[in-house]
């Protein structure tokens, strides 16, 4: 009798970093990688979540406003200016840390949406990807809406 509850003992301490590991596996958070944000993302405008207000770029503008997402590394480029080799990780509540920037003119002046892009995209602190467009959050419910560029 002794024999058999020890075997039955034996088992259950087998068994249970198993049953640990299998009900742990269920609780782990979404595995969020920065890899979600690599490719070429084109500016399409500024918005704010409290207001529900959305500004597209204007129709004036060349359309020239995009950012790189490169594993871990980010460019973006105005009309005439960027902003290069800012380092950035993304923990796992989409939060982006940035440790680096960097600011390089490249000629001339540039435009007033192309100023906004830059002077706030090395503010972000947050990002939500939907199939083709990104919003990088860079004020409380302020953000910048950018599309994939699929060429």
């Amino acid at each position: 009798m002794k024999s058999k509850k020890l075997k039955r003992f034996t088992l259950m301490l087998l068994l249970l970093p198993l049953g640990v590991l299998f009900l742990g596996a269920g609780c782990e958070k979404e595995d969020v990688s920065q890899s979600v944000l690599n490719g070429k993302w084109i500016l399409i405008g500024f918005g704010d979540d409290s207001t529900n207000e959305f500004t597209s770029e204007p129709n004036s503008e060349p359309k020239s406003s995009y950012v790189i997402f490169d594993n871990g590394r980010m460019v973006a480029y105005s009309v005439s200016n960027m902003v290069e080799d800012a380092k950035y990780v993304v923990d796992e509540e989409r939060k982006i840390i940035f440790s680096t920037h960097g600011m390089k003119t490249l000629i001339g002046g540039d435009t007033e949406w192309g100023q906004q892009f830059l002077s706030l995209i090395i503010k972000i602190y947050e990002f939500e990807v939907k199939e083709d467009e990104l919003k990088l959050y860079y004020e409380s419910q302020k953000y910048m809406k950018l599309k994939k560029d699929t060429k």
